[in-house]
């Protein structure tokens, strides 16, 4: 690019160079007057050099479009003649370089300048010989540095529109790179999301079952010499427990592929407590209130899930005898409790299962609340959406 620029300031500075001496040539100038020509002709030369090291957007670089038009009126008043048609093209390649190379709020004003001062010898034919030629040759002049001036002006608006569409669209590709990005991290983070569910999923229903069937084993394993039947019939609820595991498992599964069967949140919460209560020998009193909303399938899943680990927790950790569970269901929202009558802690640290089910809480807007009263509590609220 840059080197571009210096062959034309070259090809322009040959075409000057080749304007002066015809000027010079034409007029005849002699002696002290030809070194004055010469010399300013010189240092019109030396500005359009430097203006080619400077950047556009400095103030040297307006600045030296005012020098060469004034360098050039000093050209014209130092000649012989009073027109000049060779210093003439001066201005106009003055007004060419200042409409091509400036921005359209700097270019117009300096074009202009230049076809005002340009027409100035006109003023003074006209002043001093009036007639129609006169006025004709500078109409004519003044038309045609004018349509040149707005040919560039309309080059230039083309050069600098063509600039904002690349900046634009620089920006437009750096927004969509930008989304592209958005779009990865959000499938990252979805992916993440999904495996923290199925874990979730798998460890309530793995460790629900795996404590009422630990639970039978012990008691079987007690009973084993002082109740051989009654040792019979838990390990008979073992394989059973065992086995509705591995049906859990499956269930799992089939809910994560989405053909699972939806039950009414009631029953199937009932179903879990009864089973748990048959297989641990936990007393388990439930409390349901209002209708639970079925169209939220996710959220009533959640809810199986939480009270699954609430009274997997209560037996595996606080050794409780008895388990009191509440539900109440609004259009809006479902609130539990769930609280054992087990040793509980003063101090304790959130495992997975109580993270879990504060995520699954979190996961509805809702919130959950841990803590100790005469045994373990576990109380909080989620919020469904209404169909």
């Amino acid at each position: 690019m840059e080197k571009g620029k210096r062959l034309l300031h070259l090809l322009k500075t040959i075409i000057l160079t080749i304007l002066f001496c015809a000027a010079v040539y034409f007029e005849n100038a002699q002696q002290q007057r030809l070194y004055a020509l010469i010399a300013v002709f010189a240092i019109y030369l030396i500005v359009g050099f430097c203006r080619v090291f400077v950047k556009h957007a400095g103030k040297f670089y307006c600045l030296s479009f005012i020098i060469d038009i004034v360098l050039v009126y000093v050209l014209e008043y130092n000649s012989r003649l009073l027109i000049n048609y060779f210093f003439h093209f001066f201005y106009i390649v003055i007004l060419l370089e200042a409409a091509l190379s400036l921005r359209l709020r700097e270019g117009i004003p300096i074009g202009a300048a230049a076809v005002t001062v340009s027409l100035i010898k006109y003023i003074y034919l006209i002043y001093y010989k009036f007639n129609l030629s006169n006025v004709s040759e500078l109409t004519f002049f003044l038309m045609v540095n004018v349509l040149i001036l707005v040919i560039a002006a309309f080059a230039q608006h083309n050069k600098e529109e063509k600039e904002r569409k690349d900046v634009l669209y620089k920006e437009l590709l750096d927004v969509h790179k930008q989304l592209e990005q958005y779009a990865e991290e959000v499938n990252r983070l979805s992916v993440v999301e999904e495996r923290n569910r199925i874990a979730r999923d798998i460890h309530d229903t793995l460790g629900h079952n795996m404590t009422a069937l630990i639970m039978q084993l012990q008691m079987a394993e007690h009973l084993l010499k002082e109740d051989a039947k009654k040792a019979e019939e838990l390990l008979t609820n073992a394989v059973r427990a065992a086995r509705d595991s591995m049906a859990g498992i499956r269930e799992v599964v089939e809910t994560l592929r989405g053909s699972g069967t939806a039950l009414a949140p009631a029953e199937s919460i009932k179903k879990l407590v009864n089973e748990f209560s048959v297989k641990t020998g936990v007393e388990i009193r439930l409390d349901i209130n209002g209708e639970a909303a079925i169209q939220d399938s996710a959220a009533n899943i959640a809810v199986y899930r939480i009270i699954q680990e609430a009274m997997t927790n209560a037996v595996r950790h606080g050794k409780a005898t008895g388990i009191s569970i509440k539900l109440d269901y609004s259009c809006d929202s479902i609130t539990f409790c769930v609280k054992d009558n087990g040793s509980g802690a003063e101090k304790f640290t959130e495992g997975y299962g109580l993270k879990g089910i504060r995520e699954r809480a979190e996961a509805f807007g809702g919130k959950v609340e841990i803590g100790n009263s005469d045994g373990f509590y576990i109380k909080g609220i989620l919020y469904i959406c209404a169909s």
